[in-house]
């Protein structure tokens, strides 16, 4: 009992780990508050309180806002566009506040300062209507243009809040100024301020504790290595648990039969918890995603200037080899979810030949099946043996590669015991050693080679090897024979997935190998990106990044973000245009992108902001209320308004209620700071900085949502550090701006209350005058996926052409068939992921949008997408799969019963264009039906499933014999048929969910007389 006691962790270390505390988190929080906490504490000496005078509290919050805990190549893009982008706001502030003084000096006599303005040198004058009228119609043009900006390049929400700032005070102060030397003066000390701001935080990011993106992309790496150990040892649970799975289900009873069909309908459930299968998928839910963490991080890691090992080269070499085990990984969830459907569909009972029961009696099926039951579980207990060895083998090969590429420090005694074993057998090596690639390739070979006689002896069971039988004798348990094959398919399956995931770790031993060969290892040198990388980094700063695959995390920052389809499209033609060809038509042909941008859904975006902007801002530009404006800071809530709109109404009404609930959650933590020191300026800074380094926890465990975090801390900083202010130049130099003082109790509710209304403001022009939701995104981004799916269906087959015909050629030829649609497929790949992160934000984003009417149809919309995710899936093994083609190749050497099977298996493969062309043209039908909300045209169905063993059969009949179970290319063929077999019902399930979504045409003579004989109109049939 006190052992137990003694070995229970403690309370502090339950809520560390609860809370995910580790010393490299605890760091970055404290960078994170360091720079704020600078800006705040230099304001205390009074030269820089005399020089920044009412302004300097935005010191701390540029530093806030620029997020100088970024990796340090995202953050260098990021200041550099923040800093151009206020470097424009400054210029198109002097050129209003220019057009402002003109006019105020046109329309008045009275063009002499009376009076401080918010600045030193900054001098106002009294309200002039023209003036006012100027400044108004550049803050609408100009946020109108910036948040078009912002929705055209969702990456850049941070810079496009700093330029809103810098543009809604120049547009406020800017009407009160009689001469350029005060607006001069003001645009000069803000950009101080500004730069000030971003100046301390490139200090603090660069200086103290860096983080490169280089050590990003490694703890990414590093993360995911130990993730596919995760998925190894789930994977030993869930081969545990198969041989216990209801395979059989029940027979006959019609209840059954009525359960199974409704269960059917709804792929989305499983009939009985399977908690292993949860498990191997939530690993591998969570490798992917760290897969494509990394490859989001690459071009960023590729264009850092570091010292250290590893080139740019490498990484993008580790990546590419990590892509290659992730592959066969999500393949060995592929049998979770046949065995799914297998149990929907009432088990390998429901599997029968249709003359069954004409040759064979009740008792005599029962007793077939009892042992085939036994055969079943035997097979799965022999593969569960040899995949255990494998296994082991493979955790020590994930080892060491971390060790070798030193991702991860090797034990010194581990060192030590293998320096004393060196020259010792190849298969003694251990994780690290220089012989352990030898080892794991003799386990390996080892796996391979004791598969063929348990394949052989339970194919032999099954009466499938014809040996023992006469040449026109069919087996005696031939009626189950089509069972028998569908079950041998799947093994080969898993065996398949699980050797192909052994070769690909076997690859990156080699590769880590290579690099201790080649000296890589031995010494530290300076790496530097090539003259390529720059070119790419400098045309993607600017660049839409809906081809990342991070591109959708800006989507909780920045509201809805739009994938484009115009780099997937094969042929864009005009129907109302011809190609222009004269110098005319062409020159021409460029004025129409003007109508074509003000009419495109950003700039609409972007005229909704304006107005809800205006709506507050206009206060500003009147005589009875300008002063009303500046006194209590209304210009907060103008620029709320044009931070918390988004595109859609889902994403927009959720920005709108975090960025209230942050700030009424800063709003007390403002209390605490200021009074718990009892108003202390240095406990108050300390205090803040303690606030702002809690603020960061949130913001580093949850980096895709950062806006909670940044609009606590700049509405702390906000109200306290202008408190701060006061305590420092004092309230007469405070109010020389035209704000009124308040004390901090009363600041801070007027900080919520303007948000309050800038955020209803927000709200109400998410709706008015036209609102695009969540749901109608979500549509049309489905749409847009299946058609991409159609696309990469086609470059895929075509792809399996070329290698069955052997025409790869060389892929490093950039004219290389081959290589072309390797990039395309990659493109295609990598958009239809972002749209399936996308559908499933969306589908968050619904649940805060008001209904109106009937209810949404979100199951309908689950199960769409759960159709799509699998089609692309099953896609992709395909492809995979036939990648293996020059490897069996080299397998089968020159034996000519491997080569005459392999020449009977690339007929097959290339027979199959027509299916093909089935699948691409029905896709495209049901992405437009979609995306149109257009019924579907009737009597469409899915394409017929093609049997590859009705195909073989008629090319050779011999060649299904289990005489080429243990072929090279046997297995890759029992996994095409699984995938082929898979996709056709995921096929089907598209077809059925999107005939229930928007229906079918019904035209006049197909179903126009109902029972009583009368005719019925032309419509649309709704299932």
């Amino acid at each position: 009992m006190d052992s137990h006691k003694t070995n229970s962790p403690s309370l502090w270390k339950k809520i560390v780990g609860k809370l995910g505390l580790s010393v490299p988190v605890v760091l970055m929080m404290a960078k994170g508050a360091i720079a704020p906490t600078i800006g705040i504490a230099i304001y205390q000496n009074p030269k820089v309180a005399e020089h920044f005078s009412t302004i300097g509290y935005l010191i701390p919050i540029m530093s806030v806002l620029t997020v100088p805990i970024m990796p340090r190549a995202r953050y260098l893009q990021n200041l550099l566009v923040t800093s151009v982008l206020v470097c424009i706001a400054a210029a198109i502030s002097l050129l209003a506040m220019w057009a402002s003084v003109r006019l105020r000096a046109d329309t008045t006599h009275k063009t002499k300062p009376n009076g401080n303005g918010p600045v030193p040198g900054a001098k106002v004058s009294r309200y002039n209507p023209a003036a006012s009228i100027n400044m108004a119609f550049w803050l609408f043009a100009v946020v109108w243009l910036i948040n078009t900006f912002r929705a055209f390049r969702p990456q850049y929400f941070l810079p496009s809040i700093v330029f809103s700032i810098f543009i809604n005070v120049t547009a406020t102060y800017g009407t009160q100024f009689a001469t350029m030397k005060s607006a001069e003066s003001l645009v000069e000390r803000l950009l101080q301020t500004f730069f000030s701001g971003f100046g301390i935080s490139a200090a603090v990011s660069l200086l103290i504790l860096p983080f490169t993106s280089r050590t990003l992309i490694s703890m990414v790496i590093h993360g995911e290595i130990q993730t596919f150990k995760a998925v190894l040892q789930a994977h030993g649970q869930y081969m545990v648990s198969l041989p216990g799975r209801n395979w059989y289900g029940s027979q006959s009873s019609s209840n059954d039969t009525n359960i199974h069909t409704n269960n059917k309908s709804d792929p989305l459930t499983r009939l009985t918890p399977w908690p292993e299968a949860d498990a191997l998928k939530g690993a591998i839910t969570s490798l992917t995603e760290l897969q494509m963490k990394a490859q989001a991080e690459l071009r960023y890691a590729k264009r850092e200037v570091a010292w250290g090992k590893l080139s740019p080269k490498d990484f993008s070499a580790i990546v590419k080899l990590l892509k290659n085990i992730v592959h066969p990984v999500m393949g060995m969830d592929s049998l979770t979810q046949v065995t799914d459907r297998i149990e929907r569909s009432g088990g390998w009972g429901s599997v029968r030949a249709a003359n069954l029961s004409g040759h064979h009696t009740e008792d005599q099926l029962k007793a077939l099946e009892e042992k085939e039951k036994e055969q079943w579980q035997w097979i799965f207990e022999l593969l569960q043996f040899r995949v255990q060895k494998l296994k082991d083998a493979m955790l020590e090969g994930l080892q060491h590669f971390l060790y070798t590429l030193e991702f991860e420090k090797r034990p010194k005694s581990t060192a030590k015991a293998d320096i004393e074993a060196s020259g010792s057998n190849s298969t003694a090596s251990s994780p690290g050693e220089k012989g352990f690639a030898s080892r794991l390739e003799i386990m390996i070979s080892e796996y391979m080679s004791q598969r063929e006689g348990p394949l052989k002896e339970w194919c032999t069971s099954k009466g499938m090897d014809p040996s023992s039988h006469g040449r026109d004798v069919k087996p005696p348990e031939y009626p189950l024979h089509e069972r028998h094959q569908s079950q041998l398919y799947l093994i080969l399956d898993l065996e398949y997935s699980y050797l192909m995931v052994a070769k690909a770790i076997l690859d990156l031993v080699k590769f880590s190998d290579s690099k201790v060969t080649d000296g890589t290892m031995s010494k530290k040198r300076f790496v530097y990106p090539g003259r390529k990388q720059l070119w790419k980094w400098l045309k993607d700063i600017f660049a839409r990044e809906d081809s990342n695959l991070d591109y959708q995390a800006y989507s909780k920052r920045s509201g809805t973000v739009i994938v484009y389809l115009n780099d997937a499209l094969q042929v864009e033609k005009d129907a109302e245009h011809l190609p222009p060809v004269t110098a005319y038509e062409k020159v021409t042909d460029k004025i129409r992108l003007l109508p074509r941008f003000f009419g495109s859904s950003e700039s609409a975006f972007g005229l909704r902001v304006a107005m809800g902007t205006m709506a507050i801002a206009i206060a500003c530009y009147f005589r009875n209320s300008q002063e009303f404006f500046i006194e209590q800071r209304l210009i907060w809530g103008s620029i709320m308004v044009a931070i918390s709109m988004t595109q859609t109404a889902g994403s927009g009404i959720y920005g709108q209620f975090v960025r209230f609930a942050g700030t009424a959650i800063a709003m007390v933590v403002s209390y605490i700071v200021w009074y718990i020191v009892d108003e202390h300026t240095a406990g108050v800074i300390v205090f803040l900085g303690i606030a702002i380094f809690l603020y960061h926890w949130t913001l580093i465990k949850n980096p895709e949502d950062p806006v909670v975090p940044m609009i606590g801390m700049v509405t702390v900083i906000l109200i306290v550090g202008y408190e701060l202010q006061v305590l420092q130049i004092g309230i007469p130099l405070s109010v020389s701006n035209g704000q009124v003082f308040h004390p901090l109790y009363e600041l801070a509710p007027y900080r919520l209350a303007a948000v309050a209304g800038g955020v209803a403001v927000a709200c109400f022009f998410t709706y008015f005058p036209s609102v695009v939701t969540a749901r109608t995104q979500l549509r049309r981004d489905l749409g847009s996926s299946i058609y991409i799916l159609g696309n990469y269906y086609s470059a895929v087959h075509q792809t399996i052409e070329l290698r069955i015909r052997d025409a790869e050629g060389d892929v490093r030829i950039k004219t290389n068939p081959v290589r072309a649609l390797a990039k395309a497929r990659n493109r295609l790949f990598i958009k239809e992921l972002i749209l399936l992160q996308g559908m499933k934000q969306h589908t968050e984003f619904t649940q805060w949008e008001p209904t109106f009417g009937g209810k949404f149809p979100s199951k309908t919309y689950d199960r769409l997408r759960y159709h799509t995710k699998n089609i692309m899936h099953f896609i992709t093994m395909i492809s995979y799969v036939t990648e293996s083609f020059s490897d069996i190749n080299l397998e089968a050497g020159s034996e000519a019963s491997s080569t005459s099977w392999l020449k009977d298996f690339k007929e097959l493969v290339a027979s199959m264009q027509l299916s093909s062309q089935n699948v691409t043209t029905l896709l495209s039908i049901i992405s437009g039906a979609i995306a149109g909300e257009k019924p579907l045209p009737p009597y469409l169905k899915a394409p017929d499933l093609v049997h590859l063993t009705t195909l073989l059969k008629k090319m050779n009949g011999d060649i299904l014999s289990v005489r080429h179970v243990c072929e090279p290319g046997y297995a890759a063929f029992a996994v095409m048929q699984v995938a082929t077999t898979m996709l056709w019902d995921d096929l089907e399930g598209l077809l059925q969910e999107t005939k229930k979504l928007v229906g079918e045409v019904a035209f006049v003579g197909m179903d126009d007389l109902d029972m009583n004989g009368e005719q019925m109109s032309a419509g649309v049939k709704l299932d």
